[in-house]
């Protein structure tokens, strides 16, 4: 005989609230910050003093820091990252062990991105750790938490992507298969993880060299929420890695005409921009755009936080430079 599985709160059982939560995921990818904030607001009446109206508000603070590449939301972030944590605590008091533990594992799984991206790695891995133990606590007390599988099955992948070299021996065992599907039954049957899912899984697909699945899942993404950024990027990543030069330039140019007029813009996207541009029309030959690009990502006024991120790319921006004179003199004695 088996156990009854533990009750939901109304976040999963009420459909009027699950309807409110999809529609601030679905504002947020489509760069509607502060629309998804103010439904995440709204959300407080009828969800109050539960943890996932703070924890949407973390969700789209982090997005959107990620898009623009900034912390400026950072003083918001932690302040409804506290208020989502103490919230969450109540709720495993009270009974919903399973559904709090997924709380608390997307919280810090936030906090363990941030300090990725901050290049903090030995808090990002403890944190992703701890972020999994709690996850993984949630789905061995009720499996049906699909939005658990995201965190598990990417720390599952990287952390097999991560030991490759040891892979072949029996105790180390390959689970980059078994993240990926994870990740993929996350973004079919999640409440509010199926677009992350999505974007996580065309990363994922594209580091695994898949890169015409990533592509699929991308044109996916950009058909649901045409001009997404979050799916911008993987699509041209996945172009470029299959040698579709073209098309990779195309859309690291819609990628650049979004981003460039945008006030948040410290311009750290647009190195990488620059740089992928550059690379794309040198291997299609055209000669004075890759410089164009090059000399244009130079030039960017940055800060010395985005300089020091961005670095090697502007060490590879000078190197192309060389690259480009080179091959266009080569090409002029044909």
């Amino acid at each position: 005989m088996t156990s009854p599985l533990p009750a939901r709160t109304a976040a999963f059982e009420d459909s009027a609230a699950r309807a409110e939560v999809q529609r601030a995921v679905e504002l947020t990818f489509k760069l509607e910050y502060d629309q998804a904030l103010a439904v995440a607001a709204d959300l407080e009446s009828r969800l109050p003093d539960h943890p996932l109206p703070p924890l949407l508000r973390v969700g789209v603070l982090y997005c959107r820091m990620l898009d623009y590449e900034d912390m400026l939301d950072r003083e918001e972030f932690d302040r409804y990252y506290d208020i989502a944590w103490d919230r969450a605590k109540k709720l495993k008091k009270g009974g919903e062990k399973a559904e709090a533990d997924l709380y608390f594992g997307v919280l810090i799984g936030f906090k363990a991105l941030l300090h990725q991206r901050l290049g903090q790695w030995w808090p990002a891995v403890r944190q992703g750790m701890e972020s999994v133990d709690y996850l993984e606590s949630c789905l061995e007390q009720d499996g049906s938490y699909a939005d658990a599988l995201l965190g598990v099955g990417t720390y599952r992948y990287w952390r097999s992507r991560a030991t490759d070299f040891i892979n072949w021996l029996p105790l180390i065992p390959d689970e980059k298969e078994k993240g990926i599907t994870m990740v993929q039954r996350a973004m079919d049957e999640g409440l509010f993880g199926r677009e992350i899912s999505r974007s996580t899984l065309a990363w994922i697909l594209i580091d695994h060299g898949r890169p015409s699945q990533a592509v699929t899942l991308s044109l996916e993404g950009l058909r649901l929420y045409p001009g997404s950024r979050f799916y911008l990027w993987t699509l041209a990543d996945g172009y470029m890695q299959s040698g579709q030069w073209r098309r990779a330039a195309e859309t690291y140019q819609e990628l650049y005409d979004s981003l460039h007029p945008q006030a948040r813009n410290n311009h750290y996207n647009e190195v990488g921009l620059c740089k992928q541009l550059a690379r794309c029309h040198l291997r299609l030959q055209n000669y004075d755009e890759a410089m164009e690009w090059v000399e244009r990502g130079l030039a960017l006024p940055l800060d010395d936080t985005v300089r020091k991120r961005r670095e090697k790319d502007m060490d590879r921006l000078k190197a192309l430079k060389a690259d480009i004179v080179k091959q266009a003199a080569t090409a002029q004695k044909k």
